[in-house]
């Protein structure tokens, strides 16, 4: 009991929260690589997690030069530079630098309060990572697990399976595996038309659309698909894409491309990727690199406990 007053009353020493951080480049960052940190998330979505070291370092530098990039030197450069150590580096650097900035015990304080700031962002996430993994270890005990159908090829498999393991397979499909077995998947009436759209939209329309020459195996499944779309072959349309925003842009950008040249098959109904859906897909099975397993939430609450 004393020994647990005591530890509340004794701070942490500097470099209990070394764990959160990896050293890169413990005697300073030239230049060139603090202007590459700085700009590497600008064009990061609004769904898109930036790292706190990032975000925190662009606000550093944003206050000490303003928001706009430029060549650095002198006063200027020292501080971006203390402004990297304070965000990415370990305690025995960062304590370094505050050394070096006593006589500006203003700019010594907004470090030590970016760093005050980072760790407590950083310790929530470090311990989701270290829950995710911990959820993750039996993903090889899963791939392994025998499963309760059985075929003599990965087509055979699939043609056993329901809507919610095709939907899953075709968000994990590998296009160098060919188009077979998507083929087959959408041309059954029972495919959700969510699962059609995420494969016509993964088989890039635009391109396959403005390029007449490609008659290959791949254009032929993305045309044939777009027809099936355009004509409302799918009945079905209870599943949600959720798609993160990148990712919806890009298909949003090459429906509109197919669309834009005014023929069948691309004229494709509008509001298929922004449609909500009735619910997410449950998957049993699921593909990873061309063979089927189970996929691992279902079999971790049905076999993992």
């Amino acid at each position: 009991m004393f020994a647990k007053l005591l530890s509340r009353l004794v701070p942490l020493p500097a470099s209990a929260h070394d764990h959160l951080f990896s050293t890169f480049a413990p005697e300073g960052a030239p230049p060139q690589v603090l202007n590459t940190i700085y700009h590497q998330y600008r064009d990061a979505m609004p769904d898109e997690r930036v790292p706190p070291q990032h975000a925190h370092f662009r606000a550093l530098v944003d206050r000490i030069i303003g928001a706009n990039w430029r060549r650095l030197d002198g006063i200027e450069l020292r501080r971006v530079g203390s402004a990297y150590v304070s965000c990415f580096e370990r305690a025995e650097a960062f304590e370094f630098q505050l050394a070096l900035w006593r006589v500006d015990p203003g700019f010594r304080d907004l470090l030590v309060k970016t760093r005050e700031q980072l760790i407590a962002e950083l310790i929530p996430l470090a311990a989701a990572e270290s829950a995710r993994r911990a959820h993750f270890s039996r993903w090889k005990e899963c791939r392994s697990a025998p499963l309760d159908i059985e075929a003599d090829s990965l087509l055979g498999l699939i043609q056993q399976m329901a809507p919610d393991d095709w939907h899953q397979i075709v968000l994990g499909w590998d296009w160098n595996l060919g188009v077979a077995e998507l083929g087959w998947i959408t041309a059954q009436r029972t495919c959700d038309r969510a699962t059609a759209v995420f494969a016509l939209c993964a088989g890039s329309p635009g391109d396959v659309a403005t390029r007449r020459a490609r008659h290959d195996d791949h254009g032929g499944f993305v045309r044939e698909l777009a027809a099936r779309i355009e004509g409302g072959f799918y009945p079905t349309a209870e599943l949600a894409l959720d798609l993160p925003m990148r990712q919806r842009f890009a298909f949003e950008a090459e429906l509109a491309t197919a669309r834009a040249t005014g023929v069948s098959p691309w004229q494709i109904p509008d509001a298929l990727i922004s449609y909500e859906g009735q619910r997410r897909h449950v998957p049993k099975y699921a593909v990873s690199n061309g063979r089927v397993h189970y996929e691992y939430e279902y079999w971790l609450g049905r076999f993992g406990t």
